[in-house]
C-alpha cells in the first residue's frame, strides 16, 4: 500500500509540476482589445512586382528540417545535395528552436529557426535571427496569447513568418482577421482543411497586409510521399544574400509554386515546371499575368476570397481593378497538378501597406486574469509541497488521503 501511495504521489507531483510550468507561462500576458478589421482602401494600387528584373528569379525553400528527422536519418550534406539536385538557388534550414549553422558559407544563408513547440501548432519562421527563443505556451492558446507571442518575437528577427497557418489548433481561424505584427504568411503543401489560402484571404480581407512565402516544411530528403519539395518560392533578388533576399520577400517580389503528391512522384518532379514570364500592374489598374505555358485556369481572387474572374486554357490573362476591389491576387492551375500563387495587389494611399501591431491593452481584464493565474500558481505550489512533504505537519490538509502524503 505504501508503494502504491508513493507511486501515486510522485505521479500527481509530475502532473501538477507540468501544470505549474504551463500556468507560469501565462503570468504577465496582457489581454488585448483587437481593432475591427477594415478592408484596404485608397486611390492607389500597390504593385509588388513593380521593380522585378526577369533575369533575377531564384528558386528557394526556407522551411525544412535536418535535426527533426521524421522519416529517415540524413546529414546536412545530404540535405543540401537533395535540394541542389532539383535546382534550388536558396536552401533554408530551419530546425525547431535551434539555429542550424551547417554550411553557413553557402550562398543565400540566412540564420533561421522555427519557433513553437506547444500542442497548438502555432509556429513562426524566424528569419535573420541571432538566437532561438524557447518561451512558448505549452497547452492553451487565446488570441491575446498568440498576439503577445508575435509582439515579443517581432524584434528578434528581420522577418517573421506565420508557418502553416491552417494547422493552428484549439483556436478559431477567424483570429487571422485580427492578428498583426508579422511579415509573411506561408503557403505550404496542405491542400485540405489545413490549407493556408483561406487564412491568407481572411487577413487580406480585413486589411492586414501579408505577402506570401512558399515552403515544403520537409522532414525527409527522399520520401516523396511527404511534403518534400512539394512547395517552393520563386523570389526576385539581384543578389543571393540575406539582405537582398529578405528585402525582396518583404516587398512582395516573389510567387509560390505548389505541386500535387502525384506530380511529386516523378523521377525529376521539378523538371519543366511552368513559371511566370511577366506579372504586374498596367496604368489604369489592370493586373496582368503571362505564363510560360497555358494554364487550365487563371483566377483573379479578391475580397473575402471571392473569385472575381476566371479564364481557361490561356497563357496570358488580365483583370481591371474595379472601384469595389480592395485587393486582387492571382492563381494559375495547370493540368499537370502545378499551382502558382502571386502576391496581392492592394489598394493603398500611395505607399506599400504595412502590417504592424499597436497594442491596446484591456487593463481591467488583464489585472483580473493575472491575479487568477497567480492564485492558481500558488495553489499548485502548495499542492506539490504537500505531496513532497515539504510543509510542516500542522500545514498539511486534512482532506488529502493519508496514503498520498503520509501523516
Amino acid at each position: 500500500m505504501k508503494v502504491i501511495g508513493r507511486i501515486l504521489r510522485y505521479l500527481l507531483c509530475l502532473i501538477l509540476f507540468v501544470l505549474l510550468l504551463d500556468v507560469g507561462s501565462y503570468l504577465g500576458v496582457p489581454v488585448y482589445r483587437f481593432a475591427e478589421g477594415s478592408s484596404f482602401s485608397g486611390d492607389s494600387i500597390y504593385d509588388p512586382y513593380r521593380e522585378v528584373d526577369s533575369s533575377c528569379w531564384r528558386k528557394a525553400n526556407f522551411h525544412a528540417h535536418q535535426r527533426e528527422r521524421k522519416y529517415e536519418s540524413y546529414t546536412p550534406d545530404q540535405f543540401f545535395a537533395a535540394y541542389r539536385a532539383q535546382g534550388y538557388d536558396i536552401i533554408g534550414l530551419s530546425d525547431h528552436c535551434y539555429l542550424n549553422y551547417a554550411q553557413s558559407d553557402r550562398a543565400g544563408f540566412i540564420p533561421t529557426y522555427e519557433f513553437g513547440w506547444g500542442i497548438n501548432k502555432a509556429h513562426f519562421l524566424m528569419m535573420g535571427a541571432s538566437f532561438a527563443s524557447l518561451h512558448d505556451f505549452p497547452f492553451t492558446l487565446t488570441p491575446s496569447q498568440l498576439q503577445h507571442t508575435l509582439r515579443r518575437l517581432n524584434p528578434q528577427a528581420r522577418v517573421v513568418v506565420l508557418n502553416h497557418p491552417g494547422q493552428l489548433r484549439g483556436i478559431d481561424h477567424k483570429v487571422y482577421e485580427r492578428l498583426r505584427g508579422y511579415d509573411l504568411l506561408e503557403i505550404n503543401p496542405d491542400n485540405g482543411r489545413e490549407n493556408s489560402i483561406p487564412c491568407w484571404d481572411r487577413a487580406l480581407s480585413s486589411g492586414i497586409y501579408a505577402n506570401l512565402i512558399g515552403d515544403d516544411d520537409a522532414h525527409t530528403v527522399s520520401f516523396r510521399g511527404s511534403f518534400f519539395q512539394r512547395c517552393f518560392t520563386m523570389v526576385n533578388t539581384p543578389e543571393v544574400n540575406e539582405y537582398h533576399i529578405l528585402s525582396s520577400l518583404k516587398k512582395g517580389k516573389a510567387y509560390a509554386v505548389r505541386l500535387t503528391p502525384e506530380l511529386n512522384q516523378r523521377a525529376r518532379p521539378h523538371e519543366g515546371l511552368p513559371s511566370i514570364r511577366t506579372v504586374g500592374l498596367r496604368d489604369g489598374g489592370e493586373v496582368y499575368l503571362a505564363l510560360s505555358e497555358p494554364a487550365r485556369e487563371i483566377r483573379f481572387v479578391g475580397q473575402d476570397g471571392i473569385i472575381r474572374k476566371t479564364t481557361e486554357n490561356v497563357a496570358e490573362a488580365s483583370y481591371d481593378f474595379t472601384p469595389t476591389d480592395t485587393y486582387i491576387r492571382v492563381e494559375a492551375l495547370f493540368d499537370s497538378g502545378v499551382e502558382i500563387f502571386t502576391n496581392p495587389f492592394v489598394r493603398t494611399a500611395g505607399m506599400q501597406p504595412v502590417n504592424v501591431f499597436i497594442p491596446d491593452v484591456h487593463w481591467p481584464f488583464t489585472i483580473l486574469l493575472n491575479l487568477l493565474w497567480v492564485f492558481v500558481f500558488f495553489v499548485l505550489c502548495y499542492c506539490i509541497a504537500v505531496l513532497l512533504r515539504l510543509l510542516p505537519r500542522r500545514w498539511r490538509p486534512d482532506w488529502a488521503p493519508t496514503v498520498l502524503w503520509g501523516r
